[in-house]
């Protein structure tokens, strides 16, 4: 007994001499972040830059007066800042080419010297055209959710295996969820590309499958009668489906939760900077609820 006590008194001990330990983490270099793409819209097309954010968060760091171009072939595309810092948009409405690759130029300086980035993307084959859309219940192991729709697409994909499909949804021309690429959905047909999506043939082998969820229990996301949805059905690059998926999978606060690695980025030089460069090229199809 007496051990007993003796070893409980050590353990006391031993607790009430611990301190809090803080751990400051050190700030690194602050890197750039270039986000920007072409696609075959006809519009002003966007280029932003800024600075990554302290590690303590803050309001993120635009940069100005940088020349930012993109090279089609032997075709030069300016870009001009806008009124708002940090945002660079094409001095002409214009429409990007599919199988052209374009080429990004960033060049600025401040008080450490000159910088330059670059970047290139080309834009790949999309579908020829959805063909329609059905927003119903999403169906689960048979089970149908009547507090979930999924919207179901029809059309004909591309024969290319490699071809990677996001889609976002609007309801009355306002994104679902906001303007966040967590909200994208990505998908890869690999060995079944060249079918016709959710024809009888691919609900026979892999059943009726929707390319985006609403969940009828947000208020943001509700549908009612009339009401118009739209699905944009995206063909974009390999390295920026990798980017959307390294987002994803790093969404989040919670330190505990996902598996931390670095977001992927084509932004060149290696190292200096983060985000992407991406042509890509649209369809869309809307319905009436």
């Amino acid at each position: 007994m007496r051990k007993i006590v003796i070893s409980a008194l050590v353990l006391i001990s031993f607790i009430a001499c611990t301190e809090k330990m803080k751990i400051d983490p050190q700030e690194g270099d602050r890197l750039v972040g270039i986000s920007g793409s072409i696609t075959d819209e006809y519009k002003k097309h966007e280029v932003i830059l800024s600075r990554t954010e302290p590690f303590y968060g803050g309001m993120p760091e635009m940069i100005s007066d940088a020349t930012v171009f993109v090279v089609d072939g032997t075709d030069t595309i300016w870009f001009d800042e806008s009124d708002e810092a940090g945002h660079y948009l094409t001095r002409e409405e214009l429409a990007g080419q599919p199988n052209h690759t374009y080429h990004l130029s960033v060049d600025f300086t401040d008080d450490n010297g000159n910088h330059h980035f670059y970047a290139e993307s080309k834009m790949n084959e999309n579908v020829e055209a959805v063909d329609s859309i059905r927003v119903k219940p999403w169906v689960f192991n048979s089970l149908e959710l009547d507090d979930k729709l999924g919207v179901y697409p029809y059309f004909q994909s591309t024969d290319d295996p490699n071809t990677y499909y996001m889609t976002r949804v609007k309801i009355n021309n306002v994104d679902v969820g906001g303007d966040t690429l967590t909200r994208c959905m990505l998908i890869k047909l690999k060995g079944y590309a060249g079918i016709y999506f959710n024809s009888p043939y691919m609900v026979m082998i892999m059943g009726e499958t929707p390319l985006y969820s609403l969940n009828q229990l947000d208020s943001l996301e509700v549908v009612h009668t009339g009401d118009t949805v739209t699905l944009d059905l995206w063909s974009v690059p390999r390295d920026y489906a990798h980017y959307i998926r390294d987002i994803k999978n790093n969404n989040g606060t919670n330190p505990m939760m996902g598996t931390p690695h670095n977001v992927r980025t084509n932004i060149c030089p290696e190292g200096k900077a983060v985000g992407c460069f991406h042509a890509s090229s649209l369809k869309q199809c809307s319905v009436i609820y």
